[in-house]
């Protein structure tokens, strides 16, 4: 979800989920959209969630996984993808 002009991401099933587990160690490249990014994954506290929830709550309103999506171990895992600066 994209709040004010940056990237957030959260695991569905939190700190242990395997992709949330490979994001934070790794870092490294991800693809999106057909473009290669070398990105950071940083964690994410304070109002940016509230934020975030509200969006996921509006966009997902209807939807049987929003529950999950807004809980407390999804939003624990919740990280900003930030690109890093070209090597060029």
């Amino acid at each position: 979800m994209v709040v004010d002009g940056a990237l957030y991401v959260r695991a569905y099933n939190g700190h242990k989920s395997q992709w949330y587990q490979a994001a934070c160690a790794e870092g490294g490249p991800n693809q999106r959209g057909g473009h290669h990014k070398d990105v950071s994954f940083e964690p994410v506290e304070g109002v940016i969630l509230v934020t975030h929830r509200q969006r996921l709550q509006a966009k997902y309103k209807s939807s049987e996984y929003l529950g999950a999506m807004i809980g407390t171990r999804a939003r624990a895992a919740t990280v900003n993808i930030v690109p890093r600066a070209s090597k060029n």
